[in-house]
């Protein structure tokens, strides 16, 4: 007898173990309605790769439009976007911006090699028919002659990648503030607090900075999933008051 109810108290500890697996937490922002004031939100995508294309659906149907940095030179080429896909991309609202003709450091080329991957970068991007005004350094890395070429050459604004986000209007147009790099273990809630920590300490300009979109094919890269989630809230919430802007149409005040 004793042996029995040892066995049914073991029986009944056993199935509360099985059945008691802790929820999900709900988060803030899940719970309440986000009323967004003085935030705006950019999506950035650096040097036109092929997988960025993945995301236009996703894009077009939230509403979201986006700044695309090119390098024109891998353009056509295995691995990157060809220039059909980046005029489908322009087509649809989206941004075609410019990232220098072969992804090179501006802080390891002078003269006229610097020009040349500035200027022929957005005179290649031109010539596809594109309204090219918006620029960003490779690496984030760039001095004072980089951007004086910068702006030589056309580009009425340049983004960086760190010391995010920025002020509208900028501290400096031809070197913007971005947010941390978007890697393969960013996760959905925290590009979403990047946006609400904004709002909540009185508002300005979120640039996100993504690169490849693919599961697992590389370090700096977001999952197709995790940025379906997180388009699709961006989506709903400009029903709440946030802002999505290309680069080039918030340095222009088209708010």
């Amino acid at each position: 007898m004793k042996n029995s109810f040892k066995l049914l108290a073991l029986l009944f500890f056993m199935a509360g173990c099985t059945s008691s697996v802790p929820a999900t937490p709900v988060t803030e922002t899940e719970t309440k309605s986000l009323v967004f004031k003085n935030t705006v939100v950019s999506l950035t995508f650096d040097d036109g790769d092929a997988d960025n294309y993945s995301v236009r659906s996703a894009l077009a149907e939230n509403n979201l439009p986006a700044t695309f940095y090119v390098v024109s030179g891998f353009t056509n080429s295995n691995g990157y976007m060809t220039e059909d896909q980046l005029r489908d991309l322009y087509n649809d609202g989206n941004e075609i911006g410019g990232h220098t003709l072969s992804h090179v450091n501006l802080e390891d080329v002078r003269g006229a090699d610097l020009e040349r991957e500035v200027c022929q970068d957005r005179s290649n991007l031109v010539a596809y028919g594109f309204d090219v005004t918006s620029f960003a350094y490779p690496f984030g890395h760039y001095d004072d002659e980089a951007k004086k070429v910068v702006k030589d050459c056309g580009y009425g604004n340049a983004r960086g990648v760190s010391d995010g986000p920025e002020t509208i209007p900028p501290v400096d147009g031809h070197g913007l503030r971005a947010m941390p790099y978007i890697v393969s273990d960013t996760r959905f809630p925290k590009m979403v607090r990047y946006v609400t920590e904004v709002e909540n300490s009185g508002g300005g300009w979120v640039i996100f900075v993504f690169h490849h979109v693919c599961d697992g094919c590389d370090q700096y890269a977001i999952k197709p999933q995790v940025f379906a989630e997180f388009s699709q809230w961006l989506g709903e919430q400009q029903s709440n008051g946030l802002i999505v802007k290309t680069v080039g149409q918030v340095m222009a005040g088209d708010q």
